[in-house]
């Protein structure tokens, strides 16, 4: 799903992100829901940042909540990975990437990337009508049944007034950790 945001563009720039699990609840510009297996997530687009809200299906208690967003109490940079035991036996693990585009390939990344994440089911792009290479997408996938769980990712595009930009993406994992004695260890292959 396209978003178009109603309000301006705000020139920030990705080394103004930060991470939490702790930040409090954001009002979005736009939302979507996705239900994965046993969990509800929240996709929060927040304008050039997003939230995001996993709750159970069942009860609709609140499992994770990501905030990777331009905060003034918690300025950047982001982190390059964490991992953390959360509540009732889930394990989350985030990765995140910062890479910057120079100014001949930016509009063709950006263009890229919304068609991209355009064709996928479970995804949002919410995009900037006055600024096209301004994008957010959050993309929600479900992780094999097995692990009880899902993966989602992000990417976030910063263009500079001069030209070029910065590429934010984040890829992140919450499933139930496997029992004592289990294979752990971490989700192999899941960095951005």
């Amino acid at each position: 799903m396209i978003a178009p945001l109603s309000v301006p563009y705000r020139d920030v720039s990705a080394s103004e992100l930060s991470w939490s699990l702790e930040a409090p609840d954001q009002p979005p510009l736009h939302s979507d829901r996705h239900p994965v297996g046993s969990l509800d997530v929240e996709v929060r687009i927040l304008g050039a940042s997003h939230q995001i809200l996993v709750r159970t299906a069942d009860r609709g208690r609140l499992v994770c909540r990501e905030t990777v967003a331009c905060r003034e109490a918690a300025p950047g940079p982001l982190p390059i990975a964490i991992e953390r035991e959360l509540d009732d036996g889930y394990h989350y693990e985030v990765r995140c990437e910062v890479r910057e585009v120079e100014s001949a390939h930016f509009p063709g990344w950006a263009s890229a990337l919304r068609d991209y994440v355009g064709g996928l089911p479970e995804a949002t792009i919410a995009v900037f009508p006055a600024i096209p290479d301004a994008i957010t997408a959050v993309v929600v996938e479900p992780l094999p049944a097995r692990l009880h769980g899902v993966l989602w990712r992000t990417w976030h595009t910063y263009p500079h007034a001069g030209g070029g930009g910065d590429v934010v993406a984040t890829r992140t994992v919450l499933y139930l950790a496997p029992p004592s004695g289990g294979a752990g260890g971490g989700m192999p292959g899941l960095r951005p």
